[in-house]
């Protein structure tokens, strides 16, 4: 059995959105494999490691390990189990116990439920929701006009002198999302941030939108071209040339009101006139409020992300 053929048969059936994987390589040390009369799974470990003081370091564990996988047949799930053993054993070897800078993270398709108990009796639980929106038919080819006003307050495209107020919304959501263990709050993130906004914004300023109220900037929405996602590990699509939408944020005096939903609908339809065929996000799964909005908003799970983290537990 070719199992990046099947893998890549199985993931069609399940999602078309998905593109057929790459193959790997069966001579890379870190390569796993297990076959049986009734499945197959494949796998190549990864392994990356950040300082504290790096901008990466935001964005989960200091010691994240990933497992590249491939899975084929009618039932994989137990051939998935074995190599998920013997990855696991050897992160025991290497990592320790209870070791919370530490994570060990595997992407799946969402719909391929068939996956997920090997996952969890090993102690991994869906963390990450990648999701997808493709551009709705009989879009309207005109973009609104910016300024725009919104419930008393109005949207702009932002500038360089925006950084820092930006930096500082991003630096809130990343201690909101930290609780779900799917990022980590840093030292002298919201510095990081805001100078990541000044390069952005230079090299792209059409790119990011504020909302701004007498009082300053309240929320933001800004995005990337997929091709420069900023998860590179996860599994991509079929189509190509979409958009990502790295962050959308509100203060907490904005929600409860609809303004969120009206101001995506502004950063949807700016998208939607450019020409984007779709565009992405991820959420994390245990925030009670991501879900039920990016669902609202037209987005559907494509890629689930599982993590244990720590990578070892502890005893």
């Amino acid at each position: 059995m070719d199992i990046t053929t099947g893998h890549s048969a199985r993931q069609r059936r399940f999602d078309p959105l998905l593109a057929d994987a790459p193959a790997l390589d069966a001579a890379d040390p870190a390569y796993l494999e297990a076959v049986d009369e009734r499945g197959a799974a494949a796998g190549v470990a990864r392994f990356a490691a950040f300082d504290a003081a790096s901008p990466d370091a935001v964005w989960g564990a200091l010691r994240r390990h990933e497992l590249d996988l491939r899975v084929a047949g009618e039932d994989p799930a137990p051939a998935l189990g074995r190599i998920l053993d013997r990855w696991l054993q050897g992160l025991a070897e290497r990592e320790r116990p209870g070791d919370a800078d530490s994570s060990a993270r595997v992407n799946v398709p969402s719909r391929d439920i068939a996956l997920v108990r090997a996952l969890t009796e090993r102690g991994f639980s869906p963390n990450g929701i990648r999701a997808v929106r493709p551009r709705p038919r009989g879009t309207a080819a005109a973009a609104p006009v910016l300024p725009i006003a919104l419930d008393g307050g109005r949207v702009r495209i932002a500038t360089v002198d925006d950084a820092p107020a930006l930096g500082a919304l991003d630096a809130r959501l990343l201690a909101l999302d930290a609780h779900f263990a799917s990022v980590t709050e840093r030292p002298g993130a919201a510095g990081m941030f805001a100078e990541a906004y000044r390069s952005r914004l230079r090299a792209a300023p059409d790119t990011t939108w504020v909302l701004e109220r007498p009082g300053g900037i309240t929320g933001f929405v800004h995005v990337m071209p997929d091709a420069a996602s900023p998860e590179p590990g996860t599994l991509a699509l079929a189509a190509s040339g979409g958009q990502y939408l790295v962050v959308m944020y509100l203060d907490e005096s904005e929600r409860g009101s609809g303004t969120g939903a009206a101001f995506c609908e502004i950063a949807h339809a700016l998208l939607d006139a450019s020409g984007s065929p779709y565009t992405l996000l991820s959420y994390a799964v245990a925030n009670p409020r991501s879900g039920p909005f990016w669902s609202r908003m037209g987005y559907r799970p494509i890629v689930t992300e599982s993590q244990r983290r720590p990578a070892v537990l502890a005893v």
